[in-house]
């Protein structure tokens, strides 16, 4: 009977382990994700609305989250856009965001946002589209602890604080101003003179380069016609000149005309 009792509460102290392990992270505390040690983002606008209109996925993993994949991206919405308008009103839509398991030890996880900006008068408005999907494998580890659900929403929002960034700048930049509010293209744009329709654009004026042609009767011009000087001493080479240079053409010699030239006299005296 004794030792049916042992093997009993064994068996008991034992399950109670194993169900302990499964959901060991169940008191282990998770610290808030925070996205303010990066640079914020400054809008052309008086004001910016964070709206969540993420719809609920069946069998989603989200709210075992320790923190939930749409309320991460609020707070970075809250903590890296910034209004620095006067007028005008910019919207953060969070379209999608969550954590589904994906076989025996893998999660994976999607988030869709989208950024609407306008102006005062909806005139001049814009927009961008951010979105980013996650897979993490858990190996031998329960995929659907709060552990690696923590990890995986961590991992997303590094994505999506690159995506939602670099579509910003690449397609609301006209928006973007610098913590005073002075937007960043001011100065940063070269001006360019425009031509006719249909014709290329004329680039702004540069400075001309110093040009080497000359003109007849110029000063450059009568010093490049003037010949060149021959040096004062022998040159050690070519003492008598430079092999190519022209030698004097010789005098021509003419035949004297028919009757000029006569014998000498045979009655002439010789003198002693």
């Amino acid at each position: 009977m004794p030792v049916r009792y042992w093997t009993g509460l064994s068996a008991l102290v034992l399950s109670l382990g194993v169900a302990a392990c499964s959901d060991g992270d169940a008191d282990q505390t998770f610290p808030p994700l925070d996205y303010s040690y990066l640079s914020q983002i400054h809008l052309n606008v008086a004001s910016i609305d964070v709206q969540d209109e993420a719809p609920a996925a069946p069998g989603s993993l989200s709210a075992k989250a320790p923190v939930a994949p749409d309320q991460a991206l609020k707070a970075m919405a809250n903590q890296r856009l910034v209004a620095s308008g006067t007028s005008g009103k910019a919207d953060f839509i969070i379209k999608q965001a969550y954590l589904n398991r994906a076989g025996d030890n893998a999660v994976t996880g999607a988030m869709d946002v989208q950024l609407n900006v306008a102006d005062a008068g909806n005139q001049h408005t814009g927009f961008v589209h951010a979105r980013i999907t996650h897979k993490l494998d858990a190996g031998d580890r329960d995929p659907t602890s709060r552990k690696e659900l923590y990890t995986l929403t961590s991992q997303m929002m590094q994505d999506m604080n690159v995506e939602l960034e670099f579509q910003i700048r690449k397609k609301l930049l006209s928006w973007m101003t610098d913590a005073a509010g002075t937007p960043l293209v001011n100065g940063g744009i070269q001006q360019q003179t425009l031509g006719a329709p249909g014709t290329e654009p004329v680039a702004a004026p540069t400075t001309p380069a110093l040009s080497t042609e000359t003109t007849p009767g110029s000063a450059t011009s009568e010093k490049a016609a003037a010949p060149a000087v021959a040096p004062s001493a022998p040159d050690a080479i070519f003492p008598t000149g430079s092999d190519t240079e022209t030698a004097p053409a010789p005098a021509t010699q003419h035949s004297p005309q028919p009757g000029i030239l006569k014998l000498p006299s045979t009655d002439s005296t010789e003198t002693h």
